[in-house]
């Protein structure tokens, strides 16, 4: 496509000058002006498209790339975590109910499940059964 519009252009160029020197009179000038201007703007749509196929072809390789890297980058994560295994087991966080609330508690605190569908965070589970307290209006 890219080189059949630069021979399109290039024909447009050396026909736009023929009539130019060729031409006796102001229309056929005219004519050949415009055949040279089109022939300008045939060249630049052909560099167009020849950059944007060339840049499809870089992208396709950079997501082949990628696709390659992710499925390597998995295939290691996968490993990794069979060898952790043990220690996943040992911070699985225990899951508890005060009041009609269940919460888990972790090494990094205490995840309260709202009757809203939303959760909190709190540092310690006494701040969440404080908080279930005030929210009930029990002590």
């Amino acid at each position: 496509m890219v080189v059949v519009l630069y021979i399109f252009a290039a024909l447009e160029f050396i026909g736009g000058i023929g009539v130019v020197v060729v031409s006796k009179d102001a229309i056929r000038e005219l004519v050949g002006t415009v055949l040279v201007g089109f022939s300008i703007i045939t060249a630049g749509l052909g560099g167009t498209l020849a950059e944007i196929s060339w840049s499809r072809k870089l992208l396709e390789r950079q997501v082949g790339w990628s696709r390659k890297l992710l499925e390597v980058q998995m295939a290691q994560g996968g490993k990794s975590f069979e060898d952790q295994r043990p220690q996943t087991a040992a911070q699985v966080d225990t899951p508890a109910t005060y009041r009609g609330y269940s919460y888990l508690v972790g090494e990094n605190g205490v995840v309260l499940k709202l009757r809203d569908g939303g959760v909190r965070h709190f540092s310690s589970e006494t701040e969440a059964i404080a908080h279930i307290d005030s929210v009930t209006g029990r002590r």
